[in-house]
């Protein structure tokens, strides 16, 4: 059945709201706000598990029942979460700076704590340090196969995909399934990539006693999916004044200006940047150097990933991102490596091997996978990168600032933006963060 005719099926059972609902979940929200009364809805007291029809009212929000159950599994779990633990001494301070530090302890001393910074501040270190200071077993996830690879590079304890330590593989695990986590500290990072699903199921199989820290940077990109969860759950941890921790501290000197891009972004003001254009041979120029990658707002259009990466298409050695997870390989969506190319044309020949860090396979093993010369912002995060060229082409500026700064805080050393007229300035006027009601559900029970 077609999406349309799904709306349509909805809006005549429930009304203009059920449409109105319907149009704003694909677009992420969990809910939407409305002044006055909506006649025909169920009337929510705010700690139903679940409600018998299509759309319910709490206060000024309307849900469809399957966000309101998300939703609601997401906050009882947090807070059910959020006792008290036994302290543990910081010991040595070594290292660390005074909001590491701070960081470290709180690790150490509660029950839940959201730690979030920007890029350089040393988020890694500190989940490294309190690794080592913790003696009981240890549990690091990240939502994708990227962001594991560059952890288990930091980290001397178990890292692995969200997915795979919650034995994840559809649909109906994410409503009523998963693993059981048995460690006595979960550690998630890249926590603003992570959709309500995800987090409903994550903390539903997180037994109680568990030290949970959630890792990551607020100001990222929401996910592609439903919801802003960790920036209601950090916004609501920061008003608590208590298991919130945020570094602001950069340090690394050679990052200072490609932060000072990010933070005008983040406070709406106009960046530098250059006319879009295709640059083909002076970017294939840089890849050779190593360290450089391309970035698109969009996947679809001239300058969305797919055109680049076709334009970009040559050589002996291709980089190539994998896009579906293959157990036995062990190689995780996300996870980028090289094609080698021995045999001539795009067809994967017998000699043909692909790179990934150590490991090596023939490419015609691999399973499905995409050129990675010009990744899309989206699945970008997660990954760093020496020098970016970030393509925001017309139809970005549904993505709100926060496309901007996840593009530019993905450099290390130099970012170059390139725009069309009038993008970047509408980017920066618009946000992309998504509605719900987690915060005011927390602070509500």
């Amino acid at each position: 059945m077609e999406l349309l005719e799904i709306d349509r099926l909805i809006e005549k059972r429930a009304g203009a709201i059920g449409g109105e609902l319907m149009m704003a979940a694909r677009e992420g929200h969990l809910c939407v706000q409305k002044e006055g009364l909506v006649e025909g809805c169920v009337e929510l007291k705010g700690d139903e598990e679940r409600f018998e029809g299509l759309v319910g009212r709490w206060g000024d929000l309307y849900y469809l029942q399957r966000n309101w159950v998300l939703e609601g599994e997401v906050v009882r779990n947090f807070l059910r979460l959020m006792g008290d633990v036994k302290p543990i001494d910081l010991g040595e301070r070594g290292k660390l700076n005074g909001g590491q530090v701070k960081a470290v302890e709180a690790g150490l001393s509660e029950g839940v704590i959201c730690l979030t910074g920007g890029p350089g501040t040393g988020k890694s270190y500190v989940v490294g340090e309190i690794v080592k200071r913790f003696e009981g077993n240890v549990c690091v996830c990240a939502p994708t196969g990227k962001a594991v690879s560059l952890l288990r590079e930091k980290l001397d304890c178990e890292v692995g995909t969200l997915h795979g330590a919650l034995e994840i593989r559809n649909g109906k695990d994410i409503l009523f399934g998963g693993k059981e986590l048995n460690y006595e500290m979960v550690i998630i990072d890249e926590c603003s990539m992570i959709d309500v699903g995800l987090w409903a199921a994550l903390l539903r199989n997180i037994k109680k006693g568990t030290r949970l820290i959630l890792v990551g940077d607020h100001d990222q990109l929401p996910p592609v999916e439903a919801g802003t969860v960790f920036g209601e759950l950090c916004r609501y941890m920061k008003e608590r004044a208590k298991g919130y921790v945020h570094l602001d501290e950069c340090m690394r000197s050679d990052r200072d200006d490609v932060l000072g891009m990010a933070e005008a972004v983040k406070q709406g003001r106009m960046i530098q940047y250059g006319k879009l254009e295709r640059k083909v041979e002076e970017w294939k120029k840089e890849f050779k150097k190593g360290g450089f990658r391309l970035l698109s707002c969009l996947r679809k259009g001239p300058f969305g990933v797919e055109a680049i990466n076709e334009l970009m298409w040559g050589g002996k050695e291709i980089p190539i991102m994998i896009t579906r997870t293959d157990k036995r390989m062990e190689l995780s969506n996300g996870e980028m490596g090289i094609l080698i190319k021995k045999n001539e044309g795009r067809s994967l020949g017998k000699d043909d091997v692909a790179v990934f860090g150590e490991r090596e396979f023939p490419a015609v093993l691999l399973p499905e996978f995409e050129f990675a010369y010009c990744l899309s912002v989206h699945k970008s995060q997660g990954s760093e990168f020496e020098r970016v060229v970030l393509l925001v082409p017309k139809g970005a500026e549904v993505f709100g600032r926060e496309i901007l700064y996840t593009g530019i805080t993905r450099a290390k050393e130099k970012i170059e933006v390139l725009g069309d007229e009038g993008v970047i300035e509408e980017c920066l006027k618009g946000s992309a963060e998504k509605m719900s009601g987690i915060r005011k559900r927390l602070c509500a029970y």
